[in-house]
């Protein structure tokens, strides 16, 4: 079940108006947008990440079902008044040209067949384009572990744009917080190896804070049990 994640500039104060308009949204047109399955919005220092999970076989379908649809196309016309454009970090090595974040890395390859259930982190980085095959390496050897399984992760996606690296776990438990501090608090050795090979290639977007966004909006559709 593929995402479209879209990424831009945003003002935290208008959180709630953005909220009021994806709920009108979401409770009128999205129960008829069978395909579409979860959406969820994340702000992060003055960045917005857009996540939409749709039932469709791949990222292009995605697009051309969210594109095709008047409705969809109508209100990424309202949010463009709150949602702005973000231009590459400093040293971005990569196209700017692409109308939303490409996955690069994606773990399992299966379809998650509880996304409904699930609870996503997303953690905000920086990286170049160059460092895709090794951060994917890094990752490729964790994921073939049981640290996911420790973790309770039920999908892993990394996604660069324009120099900004969305890290997006989807995990069963409520306090994805929680779990994630757990392993540091665990101290694997093998886990905090790998942060440690991680962090020349992906450095942070705000060295002053944490990595973790913030949701503030989701939907999911009704499934059946």
């Amino acid at each position: 079940m593929p995402s479209i994640v879209t990424v831009g500039t945003f003002d935290s104060d208008d959180v709630a108006d953005v909220t009021k308009i994806l709920r009108e949204f979401d409770g009128d047109v999205a129960p008829e947008l069978r395909r579409l399955r979860r959406r969820q919005v994340f702000h992060y220092g003055d960045l917005y990440i857009h996540m939409q999970d749709w039932d469709a076989a791949d990222e292009g379908e995605a697009r051309r079902l969210a594109a095709a649809d008047p409705r969809c196309v109508q209100l990424d016309e309202r949010l463009s008044a709150y949602f702005g454009d973000h231009a590459p970090t400093e040293d971005w090595d990569g196209p700017v040209d692409r109308p939303a974040a490409e996955r690069f890395y994606l773990w399992p390859a299966e379809q998650l067949d509880v996304l409904e259930h699930s609870f996503s982190a997303v953690i905000v980085n920086t990286q170049r384009q160059e460092h895709i095959p090794e951060v994917s390496r890094l990752f490729a050897e964790s994921d073939a572990t049981d640290i996911p399984q420790k973790m309770g992760t039920l999908r892993r996606q990394i996604y660069l744009w324009r120099g900004i690296y969305l890290h997006i776990q989807d995990f069963a438990d409520t306090d994805s917080i929680k779990v994630i501090s757990s392993v540091w608090t665990e101290g694997d050795p093998r886990f905090l190896q790998l942060v440690d090979d991680l962090t020349q290639l992906i450095p942070p977007y705000d060295p002053a804070g944490n990595s973790l966004a913030t949701r503030f909006y989701h939907w999911a559709a009704e499934v059946s049990e």
